[in-house]
């Protein structure tokens, strides 16, 4: 998905002091509402990948982002004052290890880069700082500041080692996708079975990070590796970046199984916005364009082997040339609906998956359009105390209780030797 080529839209919006401008068909006083809940509200997003720009093209956020294209020729959705239209006060960076690395190796130092430049980011920018935990996040919102925090995309990041997971948590990750799309030694990704869920070391990586007080991310994994980490877990999980099985049948997506068991583990999906996972029709399209033009694709890849900037932008044309049908931003709350019609209000939240997508549902163009979900949720009826739980409120609450359940321990002398043999 981190390279699925770009789709470029011809929007016409313009951009307010919060997010983009009133939708034609909405009604002025619910968008002026809905701006003021959004507005007052702690937002939390739990997916953000323009930490691979960070690194790999220098990207400063305080730079403009718009119209601009990742190495891969994804258009980029983030840049400082993009976060500051979109009202997030905390925006789980990734912290994206791709599934190459069980091949290519350097899963950890690609880690450490991402860290790293995070880390620069807000150093760099008064109105950033790096967060923790949930008690910081609401102190950043007072002073009006942007949080940044960490979580890992892929477990090949600890190479099957608790020490390093230990001193990834030293380093501020708060949660850790149990895969991507490849299975490893311990867990199993939601295409890639290998061991019919988690294995007793991946087991172990679970109570370790009970133990640490480090969020268990369940996107990405298989359905097993999903019941499985609800079996062993005494603290709430969360889904960083994925829809709901239940409106789109799709394997990134989470079943109704697993979401009937939230209530009892206080854990939080946060919705993708990432189209072809929220509706069916934009996945087969999408699925159909690529098989039918891989041809073509693959000999301008030929054609511009030596030059990976003429590539993205034939590649752009041809898929331009080419368009599918992608839904628009009401699809997330359809999933929002169906999450709280399962397991309950208390239990969705919002994961964007930014800069990790090659297009975003209509009209969003990147973060400063966040707003157009609080008010569709104040559209379909929701409360301003259920919108400000969607927001942010659900994420904070499962985070403190997840550092209660840590408690008071030593991250390093009460923690497990277990090792994968």
């Amino acid at each position: 998905m981190k390279l699925i080529t770009a789709l470029f839209l011809t929007l016409s919006f313009t951009l307010s002091a919060l997010a983009q401008t009133m939708p034609k068909d909405a009604d002025p006083k619910l968008w002026d509402k809905a701006l003021k809940i959004h507005r007052n509200a702690i937002i939390v997003d739990g997916h953000n990948d323009i930490t691979g720009p960070m690194v790999d093209s220098d990207f400063n956020l305080g730079d403009s982002s718009v119209g601009k294209v990742q190495l891969g020729g994804d258009p980029m959705h983030t840049d400082l004052d993009r976060l500051k239209k979109s009202g997030i006060t905390g925006e789980f960076m990734s912290i994206y290890v791709s599934g190459t690395t069980l091949k290519t190796g350097g899963s950890m130092r690609r880690a450490m880069d991402l860290i790293d430049a995070t880390n620069r980011e807000a150093e760099r920018h008064n109105d950033l700082v790096t967060c923790t935990s949930a008690n910081e996040i609401r102190q950043a919102k007072k002073r009006k500041q942007i949080c940044l925090l960490m979580g890992i995309e892929g477990g090949y990041a600890i190479e099957n080692s608790l020490y390093a997971l230990r001193n990834f948590y030293r380093l501020g990750v708060r949660y850790m996708t149990l895969t991507h799309n490849v299975a490893h030694d311990w867990a199993d990704a939601h295409r890639d079975i290998k061991h019919n869920g988690l294995t007793a070391f991946g087991k172990e990586v679970v109570r370790e990070m009970n133990r640490l007080g480090m969020f268990i991310d369940i996107s990405h994994v298989s359905e097993k590796v999903m019941m499985d980490v609800l079996d062993i877990t005494k603290a709430p999980l969360m889904a960083s970046h994925s829809g709901v099985r239940g409106v789109n049948d799709h394997t990134r997506n989470v079943s109704d199984a697993v979401l009937k068991r939230l209530p009892q583990n206080g854990g939080v999906i946060m919705v993708v916005f990432y189209p072809s996972f929220l509706d069916e029709r934009t996945n087969r399209e999408e699925n159909e364009r690529a098989a039918r033009l891989k041809p073509q694709v693959d000999a301008l890849r030929e054609r511009f082997k030596d030059d990976q900037a003429g590539f993205v932008k034939a590649e752009n044309e041809l898929m331009a040339a080419n368009p599918i049908y992608i839904a628009d931003y009401k699809r997330i709350v359809d999933h929002i609906d169906h999450i709280k019609k399962v397991a309950g209000i208390d239990h969705a939240g919002l994961g964007s998956d930014y800069d990790g997508v090659p297009f975003l549902p209509t009209p969003m163009q990147g973060t400063e359009d966040l707003a157009l979900v609080t008010y569709e949720m104040l559209r379909r009826g929701y409360s301003e105390t259920d919108i400000r739980k969607v927001l942010g409120e659900n994420l904070l609450r499962a985070m403190a209780q997840m550092e209660k359940v840590a408690g008071n321990r030593q991250i390093s002398g009460q923690g497990s030797l277990k090792k994968l043999k």
